[in-house]
């Protein structure tokens, strides 16, 4: 709103005035006369009117000036606040500019401040890169502590595992022998128990649940402890370049702590403790003795071979047995050692040459097919190549690597070995069948298959080192000769695990199916049997008409 003072009309002006007059006539007025009164009473009433009209028209008049001066008010107050508008975009626009000017400085500014704080920054980075390096190796060091520490507990906390682990074996043993079973079943308890010792002692389920099968719980825990213990180490005297009291006694100068093997074997020797090493002597490099386990000794002893013989050493290498044979013939007669790998019969040359032999003639053919090459030998020795289960004491990678499949592999290549073997041999020969492997697959399993397929029969081996042979196992039944065969157990004998047997050939070629006697089938037939029965069948009746082609050939 404006400050203005308000403009009265000249009409309202006269008006003021002759009520300013009519106050100061107002003495002199009243000493007239009547009729003066009544002249004046008349005037009054026109004055009175005119005054109304007066007034009239000029509260009209007041109305029309307040409405204009309304008006210009409301004028005013729009032309300033368009003024007011005006002048602010003229500031804000001035404020815009001004802003503008001050950011182009300040980006110069800046511009300029990097360009000089570059090479500070440049430093800076380099100090933290510094810093973050050796931060990484403090952390890395940190890590290799921490990981050092938790090892060590690891391993503390593996023992006591362990030692809780044995501790639920020996509980569940004890719990299986009192047959207490309490909430648990047989079959739960077995399975818990091999799941315990595959963890302490570091086999495969499948070979555990094979050891399982043929062992006793608490003689499987025995057999699993022995092939955990080192062997002794054993010698074997060779009497063709000295004799053992004198190697005995030169050994003995050499700090070698010694005693024989036992009373089943004159050249044998078991060393306890030596200052120098065994294979290293100048003993061993001129053939006195040859380092042999005590178990492999048995087999060259039910061989039994005699002077002036043929002998057939269907797999040779090394050459350990076929060099004790030649020992016991005192190199004469002859004996072919056969082996089907040529690495291996590098071995066996240089223990032929070394121990001087000089009756030994070396092959390298497939022993499945040896009887095409030679037959009518007097004597047949197969150490048929298995899967090292009686062993394990040398080599503990069996203990994960081998599994049901690799046993019954090796199997079926021994039945096919020892076959052959009978083939070469002439009638009324011997053939001795061993293997280093406790397993019923490689050993009982693959004699009853030559019993039911050629015309041999087992004899006693003449060693009493050893226990008999299975008659059962699992759902199999075995003849009753078997018992003549003879196992070496780790943990009953303290030798490597070892299998054994003597047979004798009847006649030559296959039984024929009218011919093969029932004794020797079970009474009770599984599904499994039946199944193995058929497969047997067409095996037989493929090798007869192998053999009938042969003949008509011939």
């Amino acid at each position: 709103m404006s400050n203005k003072k308000p403009q009265f009309s000249k009409k309202t002006l006269q008006l003021a005035q002759k009520y300013a007059k009519q106050l100061s006539q107002k003495d002199v007025i009243e000493l007239k006369s009547d009729d003066d009164n009544d002249i004046k009473s008349d005037d009054e009433e026109l004055n009175i009117k005119d005054d109304q009209n007066e007034q009239n028209s000029g509260q009209q008049e007041d109305e029309q000036f307040e409405e204009q001066q309304g008006e210009d008010e409301e004028n005013n107050v729009d032309e300033e606040d368009e003024n007011d508008e005006d002048q602010d975009d003229e500031q804000n626009e001035e404020d815009d500019e001004q802003n503008g000017d001050q950011e182009e400085e300040n980006q110069d500014e800046q511009e300029i401040v990097e360009q000089k704080e570059e090479p500070k920054k440049q430093k800076k980075i380099k100090i933290q890169q510094q810093v973050e390096e050796e931060q990484e190796q403090e952390d890395e060091q940190n890590e290799l502590e921490s990981y050092q520490e938790e090892e060590q507990q690891n391993d503390q906390l593996f023992e006591t595992d362990l030692n809780a682990i044995m501790n639920r074996i020996n509980k569940i043993i004890e719990i299986l022998k009192q047959k207490e079973y309490g909430k648990f079943s047989r079959e739960e308890l077995l399975n818990e128990l091999k799941k315990h010792l595959c963890t302490y002692y570091g086999y495969n389920s499948d070979l555990m649940s094979h050891f399982t099968s043929m062992f006793k719980p608490a003689e499987l825990v025995a057999f699993l402890d022995a092939n955990d213990a080192p062997r002794p180490i054993t010698i074997r005297v060779n009497t063709l370049r000295t004799r053992r009291k004198e190697l005995a006694q030169t050994l003995v100068q050499r700090g070698v702590n010694l005693d024989s093997v036992g009373d089943w074997t004159k050249v044998g020797l078991v060393i306890y403790e030596s200052k120098v090493p065994i294979g290293a002597t100048p003993e061993y490099l001129s053939g006195h003795y040859m380092l042999q386990s005590a178990s492999s000794f048995l087999p060259v002893l039910a061989l039994a071979p005699q002077m002036n013989e043929r002998i057939l050493d269907m797999a040779a290498a090394p050459g350990g047995k076929t060099t004790y044979i030649a020992q016991l013939m005192k190199n004469s007669g002859v004996i072919f050692a056969n082996d089907t790998s040529k690495d291996r019969e590098k071995a066996l040359f240089y223990n032929l040459q070394r121990m001087g032999v000089t009756n030994c003639i070396v092959t390298n053919y497939d022993g499945r097919k040896f009887p095409k090459v030679m037959k009518n030998f007097d004597r047949v020795l197969l150490d048929a190549p298995c899967t090292g289960l009686g062993i394990i004491s040398k080599d503990p990678s069996i203990k994960a690597q081998k599994q049901m499949r690799d046993i019954l592999k090796h199997s079926h290549l021994q039945k096919e070995l020892i076959l052959s073997a009978i083939d070469c041999c002439k009638k009324g020969g011997i053939i001795v069948y061993s293997t280093c492997s406790v397993s019923v697959h490689e050993n009982e399993v693959v004699l009853q298959y030559a019993l039911n397929n050629r015309h041999v029969k087992l004899i006693d081996t003449g060693l009493e080192v050893g226990n008999p042979g299975l008659l059962k196992f699992d759902d199999k039944k075995f003849h009753p000769s078997m018992n003549l065969a003879r196992r070496i157990y780790p943990h009953v004998h303290n030798m490597d695990g070892f299998f054994y047997a003597k047979l004798k050939k009847i006649n030559h070629g296959p039984i024929k199916e009218e011919v093969k006697s029932e004794v020797q089938k079970p009474v009770v037939m599984t599904k499994k049997m039946k199944k193995k029965e058929k497969q047997m069948e067409k095996l037989r009746l493929g090798e007869a008409r192998k053999q009938q082609q042969q003949q008509q050939q011939q």
